[in-house]
């Protein structure tokens, strides 16, 4: 069924079975919207598995030159094996 369909029989009842209808329609809409507005659980850092995992500078994007230019050492890139 079609919402124009469900629009027309609905105009076709009576006032107080519109009425009626109206409340049930605005009762589910306002249970919609609580359980919608209700916080996911986040669950606690200890039960997540990634946390930890990534560990660096929280500014990397902004710093990123710098901080890679700070890790450089001798032993950073390709070396030749010296024969």
């Amino acid at each position: 069924m079609t919402v124009k369909e469900l629009l027309n029989a609905a105009q076709k009842l009576s006032l107080p079975d519109q009425l009626q209808l109206a409340s049930q329609l605005m009762q589910a809409a306002r249970q919609k919207l609580q359980t919608d507005s209700e916080p996911a659980q986040i669950p606690p850092d200890t039960e997540d598995p990634l946390i930890g995992l990534f560990s660096g500078s929280v500014d990397l994007a902004t710093r990123s030159e710098e901080i890679l230019e700070q890790e450089i050492n001798s032993g950073s890139g390709f070396t030749w094996k010296e024969s």
